[in-house]
């Protein structure tokens, strides 16, 4: 069984993650660790959009995202519960976790408990991506040796 570590936050649900998801489970036996870091509502990235600004992804139109870090945590946590149901109701192994704002201490804590073949990062488009501008996939593939696949949102 190949074993998955799933890092994203504002796009984890998104069309593609879950294609790139669906590809793995459908390659053959797969489980997942899904991780998403807790980030601070200050940190949110907010498009503009007709009608004003929203968070990504831009599910809800009446607000430019969090206002509280207690709203991202919400926010944040309702997103994994989504995946993670969705996972189970295919019949996938699937195991969630609201991490560390740092996502690359959040893949440290990850990678300390579970025994995992492939990191599977989902992020923002490169021009906003915090992610893709701190070097992210290429810092977890020289520190933990780990293949890395990373899925970016086309929005």
């Amino acid at each position: 069984m190949r074993k998955y570590l799933v890092v994203a936050n504002q796009t984890i649900g998104g069309a593609e993650l879950r294609d790139e998801l669906r590809k793995r489970i459908d390659a053959g036996p797969s489980s997942f660790y899904v991780l998403v870091p807790n980030t601070r509502a200050a940190h949110y990235h907010v498009v503009p959009v007709a009608g004003g600004l929203v968070p990504m992804p831009a599910i809800v139109t009446d607000y430019g995202g969090p206002e509280s870090d207690e709203e991202a945590t919400a926010g944040a946590r309702h997103r994994l519960d989504q995946l993670v149901a969705g996972l189970t109701a295919l019949g996938v192994e699937v195991v969630g976790h609201l991490g560390s704002a740092n996502p690359l201490e959040g893949i440290e804590v990850a990678l300390a408990d579970h025994e995992i073949d492939e990191v599977i990062v989902s992020t923002l488009p490169r021009r906003v991506s915090r992610w893709l501008g701190a070097d992210l996939p290429q810092q977890v593939e020289r520190r933990f040796g780990l293949p890395v696949t990373t899925v970016t949102a086309r929005r």
